[in-house]
């Protein structure tokens, strides 16, 4: 994110139009075209918004053709997205309207939804993370079982710890009011997990599939829960 301040970046927010197309970033990037039908704003009010949105460091834009597609800047942006959409009460919403993103979702570049939630509670329950049960958010360790558990996966802590990024956090879920794994750990989890082909990611959306190998390797070497792998 840039350096913009709090107060600044609240003000961007603050804008129901512009929270409107943030909601939609997370979900995965999107053309000025999809946006303004989205918003049933002119496109030069779309366009606008965007700019306020890219100063405050909020967004990116990658020229594709004669198209500018725009998404969310990085994890930090979108994770806020969504804990602000939670907090005024739009995860009740949003999980009518699409009930495969509950299941299982991307939350920017980690796991979530049912199944992020199940993931994180037997990592708990393996004791492969440390997670105050009292606290619904904010850093995690890892336990005595955490280079095992993560190992077996294809995760090496110490590459983790290298990165230049929160190392490992409990993420709000916003569908499920509990936590997932955030950070760099839940990242470089969501990538062994699609490099072991256990999940592939619906095109264009946040929305997760679990494959029948995954449903196996969750199940069997996890412990996650089955009825989090099929419901």
């Amino acid at each position: 994110m840039s350096g913009a301040s709090p107060s600044t970046i609240a003000q961007a927010l603050a804008d129901p139009v512009r929270f409107r197309i943030m909601e939609r970033l997370t979900d995965g990037p999107a053309a000025v075209s999809e946006l303004v039908l989205l918003s049933g704003e002119s496109q030069s009010n779309v366009s606008n918004h965007l700019a306020v949105l890219r100063a405050q460091g909020l967004v990116t834009v990658t020229r594709i053709g004669r198209q500018r597609v725009y998404e969310v800047a990085d994890p930090s942006v979108g994770q806020l997205v969504e804990s602000l959409g939670m907090i005024a009460g739009r995860g009740s919403e949003r999980l009518k309207l699409s009930p495969s993103l509950a299941r299982a979702r991307t939350c920017y570049d980690h796991l979530a939804g049912r199944l992020g939630v199940a993931i994180f509670d037997t990592l708990v329950a393996r004791r492969a993370i440390l997670h105050p049960a009292a606290r619904y958010r904010g850093p995690v360790v890892v336990g005595p079982a955490g280079e095992r558990v993560f190992g077996s996966f294809g995760v090496e802590l110490d590459e983790v710890h290298r990165e230049r990024r929160q190392f490992a956090t409990a993420c709000g879920d916003w569908s499920e009011r509990r936590a997932h794994l955030g950070g760099a750990l839940g990242a470089a989890l969501w990538v062994q997990t699609l490099e072991h082909g256990w999940v592939v990611r619906k095109p264009g959306t946040r929305v997760i599939v679990v494959t029948p190998k995954g449903r196996r390797a969750f199940e069997r070497d996890l412990g996650v829960p089955r009825e989090a792998l099929t419901t």
